[in-house]
């Protein structure tokens, strides 16, 4: 069969709404053991571990569990567990720590595992899109994402099925069905927004003037923004940054150019400072894209390119519907610079040391 350069990673972004389906499927099976396991977590703090994407997944995903859970958890490199492990751990307290990695292979979520099963004693809860896989079958239990395993180097609806994962660890754990209804809704949402906005993705990619491309986003969003950094700068090689909304302004901001397209995760809850910070990009000659729920006619005038998802949902529970978004950008900036994403320069589908 004749080779289409893309033909991986553009299957697995338009496809990921189906791993989203399966996730939902196989989370609803294991409820009522998950129900059991979560009573079991109480005043433990929850440490999310991964290397690139998942540890931006993490970072998004500790966010979401301690808004649903009103329980602490922090996001954390896992290679700081191996070199510093005692500015992640504290005497006499309670954790539970989810190691993430597609694969279930990475080196250093591997070896980060074992030593804090080992040398730590402490719970392990891995996160993985392969049933047994060296982190799966090392750690206490695992959740696995089974329809999201890919074959492209870049990952795409692995971050987002499981980060519907946690998303369904914390609706479950805080008891919180209200939430639980609204992940259901995602995979509906998701196959809308993929069909809506494609095309009009690729031409915001296909822009020539552009040469920078800045993604900006708050609270759960910085993870979401730093994966969709990442995306671009693995498929299209581009040079990408990613910062928290309102530190944009402390010193990042002297980068900005009219060849510049700023990137911003509006979210509800700081949608006052971050149209006034589109403003300000602007006034800077920026070009702006904005992805968010529904845009106020303030957010119309202030955008270049406007998405709305229109979801109806609030913050915590739309995540993974801005990705698509982001993703298609990247692949779609690499197919205008002729370049392969499934085969992205000096990368390989896991990092094994």
């Amino acid at each position: 069969m004749h080779y289409k350069v893309g033909d991986a990673t553009i299957k697995e972004i338009l496809e990921q709404v189906k791993a989203w389906e399966n996730t939902l499927k196989d989370i609803k099976k294991d409820r009522e053991s998950l129900q059991r396991y979560t009573r079991g977590l109480k005043d433990k703090e929850l440490i999310l571990i991964g290397c690139g994407t998942s540890y931006y997944l993490a970072l998004s995903g500790a966010s979401v569990y301690m808004k649903i859970t009103k329980e602490k958890a922090r996001g954390v490199p896992a290679s700081d567990i191996l070199v510093f492990p005692y500015s992640v751990f504290a005497r006499d307290s309670k954790y539970l720590v989810i190691p993430i990695s597609r694969s279930g292979t990475t080196t250093e979520t591997v070896l980060a595992a074992c030593y804090i099963k080992e040398k730590l004693g402490i719970e392990t809860l891995a996160l993985s899109c392969y049933e047994n896989s060296e982190l799966a079958n090392l750690c206490d239990r695992k959740l696995i994402a089974s329809g999201a395993s890919e074959k492209s180097i870049v990952m795409t609806k692995s971050f987002t099925s499981m980060l519907l994962i946690i998303q369904l660890l914390a609706a479950i754990k805080a008891g919180n069905k209200e939430y639980e209804e609204q992940l259901l809704s995602l995979p509906e949402k998701g196959k809308r927004i993929l069909k809506e906005y494609q095309s009009f993705t690729k031409d915001i990619a296909y822009d020539e003037s552009l040469n920078k491309f800045i993604y900006l986003g708050q609270g759960p969003f910085y993870g979401l923004a730093s994966e969709s950094m990442l995306k671009i700068k693995e498929m299209s090689l581009s040079h990408s940054e990613a910062y928290h909304c309102l530190e944009f302004r402390h010193g990042p901001k002297s980068i900005v150019d009219n060849k510049t397209l700023v990137i911003i995760f509006l979210s509800d809850s700081g949608k006052d400072y971050e149209t006034t910070l589109l403003k300000d990009i602007k006034d800077l000659g920026a070009k702006t894209l904005v992805i968010c729920d529904r845009a106020t006619k303030e957010i119309m005038d202030l955008g270049d390119y406007i998405v709305e998802l229109d979801s109806g949902l609030p913050d915590y529970a739309r995540l993974i519907l801005y990705m698509p978004i982001t993703q298609l950008l990247g692949y779609y900036r690499a197919i205008f610079k002729g370049l392969d994403p499934d085969n992205p320069k000096n990368l390989t589908q896991v990092v094994i040391l």
